[in-house]
């Protein structure tokens, strides 16, 4: 009788545990998709139709430039710009507009993962605070990444740039 007991306790707890991990992984999945929902209407908001025969990277340089950077080109694969202003760096990866693949969680990764290892090589960083900006001309998220910069936006940063007519 008392295994029969035993296992009838043991069934109940398991489906206790069961709804209310279910309960709380529902909550969570609702924050993320609210997050991502709020990301996309105001990113939506903002973005504009991109047109062609735009040096969008200009005009990337052009913005950072009007907020006081200092903006300059990067040498390697991952990073696009360099930006200095104060005691502050950005490592700026640009999306080209001609560009319709998905940013994901492991492609901004691999981005601040080679700007690290360029400042940890680098003494010229160690006295400066390091951010990392990713730009796009339009909404072009996975929600792994929407997840990714919500959790490290203290130092990374999502930024629309809509694209400007010749």
């Amino acid at each position: 009788m008392s295994s029969t007991l035993f296992v009838i306790l043991f069934f109940a707890l398991c489906g206790g545990l069961y709804f209310y991990i279910n309960k709380k992984w529902s909550k969570r999945q609702q924050e993320v998709n609210e997050f991502a929902f709020e990301m996309q209407r105001e990113f939506t908001i903002e973005t504009k139709s991109v047109s062609k025969n735009v040096n969008y990277y200009k005009t990337v340089q052009d913005f950072y430039e009007a907020k006081g950077y200092s903006v300059s080109k990067h040498p390697d694969f991952t990073t696009d710009f360099i930006a200095k202003k104060d005691k502050e760096i950005l490592f700026i990866r640009v999306q080209s507009p001609q560009n319709n693949q998905d940013i994901t969680a492991k492609s901004i990764q691999g981005f601040i993962g080679q700007s690290v290892f360029d400042a940890l090589d680098n003494p010229l960083y160690e006295s400066y605070s390091i951010k990392w900006e990713y730009v796009c001309s339009k909404m072009m998220c996975e929600q792994s990444a929407r997840i990714f910069i919500n959790k490290h936006k203290e130092r990374l940063n999502f930024e629309l740039i809509e694209v400007q007519a010749l």
